[in-house]
């Protein structure tokens, strides 16, 4: 008979086929095995790095992650469009791509190279990629198809965003095959199916990133003393089989995303409408946050004190809140390190206001350093 930690305090007693059976997915579906203290993906903590500065790293270093709540995800597209007055998926597929592209090669290395010397590997590295999908909040993702060299169809129900999950099977596509490809979509049977097909040219070259380097941080985290994650990753919960990850504050779903594409398409959309893009995109942003608002408890009152209530942007890779301070119509704040400056103003200018009717407005103040002041409305 075999006992398993379930979580601190608990056990689980499993019948022997029930271990059997946790063993074979351990060994199948590595992706999935998760902390037998906490309940976080091993995955998760392995392949990640959470820094003292605010930012969380993929385990090479060569990519920034974000956890946001898939709905601030999606409005955040259906924003851009709605400003330009175009159809902008095509743009946000093919900037995601080259960054999952670039996860892809640093998580994968060996099954990569595997797959590459073993094409009967192929299509078990796409079904890890798609665990691994699962794992992160994007989807339930599955291999329906692989034809070898041609094709490869991917079928979900729980998708975060279509378009920017699309770039994200390409970029993987295009890791796993070596070769340039492109993507569709549409439903059926009540669920979206990706199709890619591979083509025989090179990938796209990787555009400039263009990332600020992280000003220094002095964040301690309390961290899993088993697998080495933060203790406020603990308060996800982790639905694997659909591909869900629920924020147990605010009941919300998530995913954790790496930024370059998304910020390198947010570029490419300011370069085309001009700067009040960023004051655009902001105020849309905490209209989006405002709803998660009523739905949680906040511990400080003081203007000074609500630094605290700011950790979330910590750990959740999103920027370093420094401080925050009153002022004679409201309050004012430093965040250092931000993955993106109007979209962390926005998400910071909801929770310092609580709902109460407030404008705001923000500047880089140096590179990675930004100033938020909010002032309420009488």
């Amino acid at each position: 008979m075999v006992w398993e930690r379930e979580s601190e305090g608990t056990e689980k007693r499993l019948t022997a086929g029930g271990a059997w059976s946790t063993r074979l997915t351990a060994f199948f579906r590595p992706f999935l095995r998760k902390c037998r203290d906490c309940g976080v993906p091993i995955s998760v903590s392995r392949n990640h790095i959470w820094k003292e500065n605010g930012t969380v790293l993929s385990r090479d270093s060569s990519q920034r992650l974000v956890v946001m709540e898939r709905d601030v995800i999606d409005g955040i597209l259906h924003k851009a469009e709605e400003i330009s007055g175009e159809t902008l998926a095509p743009l946000f597929t093919r900037a995601k791509s080259i960054d999952a592209r670039v996860y892809v090669n640093s998580l994968m290395v060996g099954w990569r190279k595997a797959a590459a010397a073993y094409p009967l590997l192929r299509r078990r590295f796409y079904e890890l990629l798609c665990d691994q999908a699962r794992v992160l909040g994007m989807a339930d993702a599955r291999v329906i198809s692989y034809r070898r060299g041609r094709e490869i169809v991917i079928g979900c129900t729980h998708c975060y965003s279509v378009p920017f999950f699309a770039g994200d099977i390409l970029g993987a596509v295009e890791a796993g095959e070596g070769r340039e490809a492109r993507v569709e979509y549409h439903e059926e049977n009540g669920e979206k199916r990706f199709v890619v097909d591979i083509g025989r040219g090179r990938p796209p070259d990787q555009y400039e990133l263009e990332e600020e380097r992280p000003l220094p941080g002095k964040i301690e985290y309390r961290c899993c003393s088993r697998c080495g994650v933060p203790f406020p990753m603990t308060f996800f919960v982790w639905d694997t089989e659909r591909g869900l990850i629920v924020d147990t504050h605010n009941g919300e779903t998530v995913a954790i995303l790496d930024i370059a594409g998304m910020n390198y398409a947010y570029r490419q959309i300011r370069e085309r409408l001009g700067e009040h893009v960023d004051r655009l995109l902001a105020l849309e942003v905490k209209a989006m946050v405002d709803t998660v608002l009523p739905r949680l408890e906040f511990k400080r009152e003081r203007p000074e004190e609500r630094v605290h209530d700011l950790f979330f942007l910590a750990y959740r890779g999103m920027g370093n809140p420094i401080f925050t301070k009153p002022t004679d119509q409201g309050i004012k704040a430093w965040v250092e390190n931000p993955f993106n400056y109007p979209v962390v103003a926005g998400i910071t200018a909801s929770f310092l206001a609580r709902g109460k009717p407030c404008d705001f407005d923000w500047e880089r103040i140096s590179p990675g350093r930004m100033e938020l002041r909010v002032r309420f409305l009488r």
